[in-house]
């Protein structure tokens, strides 16, 4: 029986004057020609407590049997109607959260419905993953409603399984990426000729500048990937705060593009308390990976600054002693000193101070 049929022969049987109903009456409710096929319905009826027989009735003559009589379990409040149709769910979908709390049920019905038929209908199409939006076209005809649906979103995390029943993966947006060195594994396994210095531990270095990721752009090679005697496979510009961003995220983008391979995130950006944020941030956001400062090269930005007449700090700077603290921590006391006192004179060094020849002396 079709959804939207039993929705249809339920609403009448719920409409019906009485509590009783005859074979006869239910025949003309459920308007099928075929006996067999309207026999296989008043039993699944039955079997999900929306009727039940008055045995006592006796048999209608036919076969297979049917009662000449049955009761109508009407609701006794406003949600017993839905236990039923909770019950013919799809066993993906968490049925006993459902019908322990039919509230929910009704307020995520109108997207469970969607993902129910397709389940029962369509499930050879849930072998292939698909992306999100693809994914969400097919089964909901809205193709950012698995992104933007906070209602969807909340029927996902009350049915664990559905997630993965769907089969989709993310697509987060990438950031600007340069690849110097390969490092990925399965063209590696898949091509005899694949570069010898390919590997399946990642370095990469994040920038917050646009001209500094083009200078090392230019200057990194796969032959020259050493710098201050750490190998560097790619080059991420991280455009100042949207490197640092909660919604598709350097988690989500590192699990996509590095997939299979074990990465080190290195962060190069302004010394100032900005910059210094972006990269807290960024790890706060980020938890399960290795993030750090790219030490040598703050360092040689602290050398470059000695004796120079440095800019005063942009507008709006705000000290946060946490994330000072914690960005200190990794600099010998030397090296802590004296980026306490840029920053304490109001003054900042923007990565930009390091040009290409200060890199190729690090290489």
């Amino acid at each position: 029986m079709e959804l939207q049929q039993r929705n249809q022969i339920v609403e009448k049987l719920l409409e019906h004057e009485k509590t009783k109903i005859t074979e006869k009456e239910l025949r003309e409710y459920i308007a099928v020609a075929d006996y067999e096929e309207y026999y296989k319905i008043v039993e699944e009826l039955v079997k999900s407590g929306i009727i039940t027989p008055v045995k006592k009735s006796g048999s209608n003559g036919m076969y297979p049997p049917l009662y000449k009589r049955y009761n109508i379990v009407k609701p006794k409040n406003r949600y017993d109607e839905l236990i039923p149709e909770i019950r013919l769910l799809h066993g993906k979908i968490n049925i006993e959260g459902y019908l322990a709390n039919p509230e929910k049920y009704k307020s995520h019905r109108s997207w469970l419905l969607l993902i129910d038929d397709f389940l029962k209908h369509n499930s050879k199409k849930l072998e292939i993953p698909l992306s999100i939006n693809e994914r969400s076209f097919q089964v909901f005809r809205k193709e950012k409603a698995l992104r933007e649906e906070k209602e969807l979103a909340s029927v996902l995390s009350f049915n664990p399984g559905l997630t993965d029943a769907l089969n989709y993966y993310l697509t987060p947006e990438p950031f600007f990426t340069y690849n110097i060195v390969g490092v990925n594994t399965e063209e590696r396994k898949n091509d005899n000729n694949s570069s010898k210095n390919s590997t399946d531990e990642c370095n990469v270095l994040i920038i917050e500048n646009k001209d500094t990721w083009y200078t090392l752009k230019n200057i990194l090679s796969p032959k020259r990937n050493q710098l201050a005697g750490i190998r560097i496979n790619s080059l991420i510009y991280g455009e100042g705060k949207k490197i640092a961003r909660k919604t598709d995220s350097l988690t989500d983008f590192d699990n996509s593009f590095f997939k299979d391979v074990k990465t080190s995130y290195y962060y190069f950006g302004d010394l100032d308390y900005e910059g210094i944020g972006i990269l807290f941030d960024l790890k706060n956001v980020n938890p399960t990976l290795e993030i750090k400062p790219m030490k040598p090269l703050y360092t040689a930005m602290l050398e470059a600054a000695e004796g120079v007449d440095l800019p005063a700090s942009k507008e709006k700077q705000v000290k946060k002693t946490g994330e000072l603290v914690w960005f200190l921590s990794f600099f010998e006391i030397r090296h802590q000193s004296m980026i306490m006192d840029i920053l304490e004179r109001g003054r900042y060094v923007p990565q930009e101070i390091l040009n290409n020849g200060d890199f190729a002396k690090l290489l």
